[in-house]
Formats: structure tokens, sequence, C-alpha cells
């Protein structure tokens, strides 16, 4: 698997440079204002390495910080999962999101950057001294940096909702930034994702580029936003044009993948969602028509230095593995069933009781282990959603394996329920059904590592599939007064998935939330969706987690979430209200 290799040379050493002398608390002019496009820039090759820096950053988020705050913008402590392994962390204790809180930080932080890069990129693209082969390599580049200036304020609005628009190169210390209605920002992302539609290339033979369907996906969300919350029912409209573009082919050949596919594609036992997570399967330019945006992570190169992610920062392993798979899979070996089929099954001390009777033996496993599941998913995402859906691919046991098998064969469930019948449930403590017998969620996991060796895991990592397209433009046909064909949109996925049809009757948005997990679990940025359809007066996010983000597989007496009404926003960090000595930054409501 490929990974853009613009990251080294003379762009790559002045950003170290600069960012050494800056002051490190300023994120939100991040010391690029000490790199002018003129000593930087002089060709469109170097361009093209400030835009590698770009998407740099965005493998750093999504795969090189290591830590529990990449998923934030996935929903951890939300409706579908949560961070089950350190009762600190944020979300699984709302009164530690505060204003000092470092991941908060880290994600204000790193948009910050993301945001400043783009607009010296930009400015470099506008700078008539460069000789570019044509208007349209200038445009093609330019729209790219665009594209990620759009998505770093979207984030950022999702985040905390009101936020500073920074559409210019800081050249000196600033220190009077205002904060500006996330609508406003909404505005500034629906510029900017349509000036990349309209010049981004349509198609790349360089996997995780940027291309126009992605731009239009963003705008159709972004036009949603902004209908909900200004009244202006045109931007249904735009948001369902931009959909189609991407549906009907404008914006290049996109599809569902609904045959199985790829490097395992022989692998009887599978399905086609199966295949859509495999190693080597990811990408538009190997084959997965539905794959429009992809964040890369190659393993080999990345110890090397030679692109994606260092392998120091993610412990020269795959993030979502580690965090997403229960302790018996990091502690499982397989074994041979007496009919021949294979199964996997824990080691002697992958299960722990209170009395830690059967855990005499320790862990049998010499390479590695970890400590548990940490992303741990919610009974809503387990059981509620697929309530009648027995049919349904995604759900299948190869997708969402629940039966767990204990060394020597007996599953896990058996054994849980001798253990109650024998009186023995207060052995059975909530670590053993939390962390250690969570079910294995196969989209984030392999039986195939580098080396064979389960900390190594050559995958990339889904930024947008084409489901969502159609879940986007479904949202806009519904609050646009069409229910029929939101239906059709949903179908068309949900018959990809071999699930039951749905009448126009069932559309609603719990539903489109609802099948946006069965489809997009952790992968969709739900803190984004969820805080863009809430209000102070309708925080939707927060009766969400109220409802759902709570109820845990066997864990009796779990105490409902302590989430106040106002945290649908996220606190912002008191570092930048800090360093903001001339203005006041203003925080959000609550904290």
């Amino acid at each position: 698997m490929k990974i853009l290799n613009y990251t080294t040379g003379i762009f790559l050493s002045l950003l170290v440079v600069t960012a050494a002398t800056g002051c490190k608390k300023d994120f939100l002019d991040e010391s690029v204002y000490q790199l002018t496009t003129e000593t930087a820039y002089t060709t469109p090759d170097q361009i093209e390495m400030a835009i590698g820096y770009l998407h740099n950053r965005m493998q750093y988020m999504m795969v090189g910080q290591a830590t529990a705050q990449t998923f934030l913008f996935s929903g951890v402590g939300l409706d579908a999962f949560t961070f089950v392994g350190d009762p600190a962390f944020i979300t699984s204790d709302w009164r530690q999101l505060t204003s000092s809180n470092a991941h908060t930080e880290l994600w204000a932080a790193n948009l910050s950057q993301m945001i400043n890069y783009a607009n010296t990129v930009i400015e470099a693209c506008d700078n008539e001294t460069i000789q570019f082969n044509n208007d349209a390599q200038r445009n093609e580049l330019k729209a790219e940096a665009v594209f990620f200036r759009g998505w770093a304020h979207r984030g950022l609005a999702g985040m905390f909702g009101d936020w500073a628009i920074i559409t210019s190169v800081i050249k000196e210390q600033k220190l009077n930034f205002t904060r500006l209605p996330r609508v406003d920002v909404w505005k500034q992302c629906r510029e900017d994702f349509s000036f990349a539609a309209k010049y981004l290339p349509v198609s790349t033979t360089k996997p995780g580029r940027i291309v126009r369907a992605a731009a239009d996906h963003f705008l159709a969300e972004i036009c949603i936003s902004l209908a909900d919350h200004t009244g202006d029912k045109k931007l249904y409209e735009e948001a369902i044009n931009a959909a189609s573009r991407v549906i009907d082919g404008s914006d290049g050949k996109y599809s569902l993948m609904t045959d199985r596919f790829g490097k395992r594609a022989a692998e009887s036992g599978k399905n086609v969602y199966w295949d859509l997570f495999r190693a080597g399967n990811l990408n538009y330019q190997e084959g997965n028509l539905e794959a429009i945006w992809v964040v890369q992570y190659d393993y080999a190169k990345a110890i090397a230095g030679l692109g994606g992610a260092p392998g120091s920062q993610t412990g020269n392993r795959m993030l979502y593995e580690q965090f997403f798979q229960p302790k018996w899979y990091f502690n499982s070996r397989t074994e041979v069933n007496a009919d021949g089929a294979k199964v996997y099954v824990f080691g002697e001390g992958a299960v722990k009781f209170a009395d830690n009777a059967s855990s005499e033996n320790g862990n049998n496993y010499s390479g590695y282990v970890e400590s548990g599941t940490y992303c741990r998913p919610t009974n809503y995402m387990l059981y509620d959603i697929w309530v009648g859906a027995n049919t349904d691919i995604r759900n299948a046991e190869v997708n969402i394996q629940r039966k767990i098998t204990q060394a020597g064969g007996e599953l896990w469930s058996d054994v849980f329920a001798r253990m109650r019948a024998q009186g023995n449930g207060n052995k059975i403590i909530a670590a053993d059904t939390i962390f250690n017998t969570a079910p294995r969620i196969w989209k984030f996991s392999s039986d195939q590592h580098i080396n064979g060796d389960p900390r190594l895991y050559d995958a990339d990592v889904y930024m947008v599939r084409m489901p969502e397209t159609y879940f986007l433009r479904a949202e806009a046909y519904m609050k646009n007064g069409n229910l029929d064909l939101a239906r059709n949109d949903i179908n068309v996925v949900r018959s990809r998935a071999q699930a039951p049809l749905i009448d126009a009757g069932a559309v609603t948005m719990e539903y489109i939330l609802d099948e946006r997990t069965r489809e997009l679990y952790g992968e969709e940025f739900r803190l984004i969706t969820l805080s863009r359809l809430s209000t102070k007066e309708n925080p939707v996010l927060v009766n969400r987690v109220k409802k759902y983000g709570w109820n845990f597989p066997n864990l009796p007496g779990e105490s409902r979430p302590n989430i106040q009404s106002f945290q649908w926003v996220y606190p912002v960090p008191q570092s930048i209200i800090n360093s903001n000595s001339e203005a006041a930054f203003v925080q959000n409501e609550g904290y």
C-alpha cells in the first residue's frame, strides 16, 4: 500500500525550524507566520511537498497520536462506544471534560496548524512569480489546500461550536482572535468545499490524495447543517445536488462494492463487508469503488521514516486494532475443533475471575498483550440496532464476533452461565465483559499481521466511504420533504448489506443515525454528526448519550451518564483563551 512521500525536503525542514522558534501554546497562529511563501516556494514541486505535509498531519491525527484522543471525533463516549480503559478519560466521566483537558487541546492545536499550513499553500498558489504548467495545475494544487482548510474549520466547529475563521497566513504574532458563530464557520466551509469541488481532479493515481468527490461529500454535509440552522431550505437542494454528483458519476466512477473483491475474496465464509476492511482493499486504486478518501498508513515505510506516522509514535502497531479489540484477542491463539474448523480461543489467563482462580498460569502469550478493550461498544451498537436484522451481513459473526471460545473449545457464554448457575456470578468482574470478553469487531481487526506479530497491521483508514454520501443525501431528501427518495437512498445501502428494506414511513433522523451506526461504526466522525444536529434548545448529542451511552453488557448497577445539557459542544482549551491576551476568546457556556 502506497504512501505519500512528499514530507521530506525543504518544506519539512523549514517547518521544523520555524516550529522550534514559535510559541508552543499559541495554537491559533502556531508559528507559521515565520514561514514566508517567498522563501519557501519557488516551484510547483515545492508546493506539492507542502501539500504532502498536510497529508502528514492527517496521518498523524488518525494513526499517529497513539492515545485515546484519536477517537474523540469518532464518537468515543457518545452513543455507540465509550473509552473504558481509564475512568479518568474525559467521556467516561463527563466531569473530566474541562477546559484544561489535554485531549481537546491537541485537536484544537492540530486543526489550527492545518489551517495555517493550508493558508500558506494557498498564498503560494496565488503567487504570480511561480511558474505553473498552466492555470489548471495552479487551481488543482490550491483546491487541495482549500479542501484541508475547510475540513479543519469543519472539525473545530464540530467540536467547539463557534470558532475563529482564518483565511490568510498569519505573518506576525496575533493575540486578538475572536470566535464567530458556527453558522459563519460553516459558510466559510461551504465556500472552501465549493472551490475544491470545482477544481480538484476527478481521479488520482496516488492513494490518499483528495479528489472532487470528497469535496462534494463534505459540501453536502455543510449545506445540510446550514439549512438546519438558518432555515434556508434551498440549501437542502444544494446538498442533494452535491451528493448526487458523487452518486451519479459526475465526480467519477463510484459505486458500492456488492461482490466479493480484493486479496482475500476467495476465502469462504466471509462477505463483501468483511472484504472492505482487509489490508490492501481500502483504496480506490486497489479496486474499491466506494473509497472516496482514505488516510494512508504504511508500517514498513513508517518505521523507515519514509512517510505516514512514524513507528515510534504508533508503538509499531495499528492504532485502531489496538484500541477496538478485547483482551481475549490479544491473548488469543487458534485451535482446530474436531470438525476441522479453526476457532479463536483464549490463552490461559485471558479471562480473570474475581478470585483469580482461572488465571493461575498468567498470560501464555509471550509476545504482546494489551490491557483490554478501550473503545467498547454499547448495547445500542451491539444489540439494539440489530433487532429484526438477522440477514444483515454487517451483523454476521464474521464481522461482529460474539461467539468467543475459551481454551479447550468451550464458549465463554457457557462458562459465564455455568458460573452463575453455581452461585458464583459474583466471581465475574466487570473487566471480564468489558475488557476481556467483548465482541471482536473485525472491521478494525485482522487474523493476518506482518511477520505474524499482532502488533503490526498494515491498514489504511477510511475518511469517506460512499454509503455515507447516500445517508447525507437521504437526510437532505427527508428534510426537504421527499421521504420516498430518502428511503430509496437508505435502501441502496441496506440492499448491499442484505438487510430488510424499509418503507418511506420509517425514515426519520433517528433511523438515519441508527443506519449510520450499522454501516459506519467507528468510521464516521460521530461527534461532528451529533454536534451539527444539536442546539442549546435541543442537544441531540446529549440526549443520545443519556439514552444509549451507558448500557454495557453484564455490568450490573451501572450508573447513568453524568453528561450535562451544555456538553453538546466541548470546552475551549484554557491555553488558547490565556494566550489570546488582546481579545476575549469566550468559553463555551457551562465550562
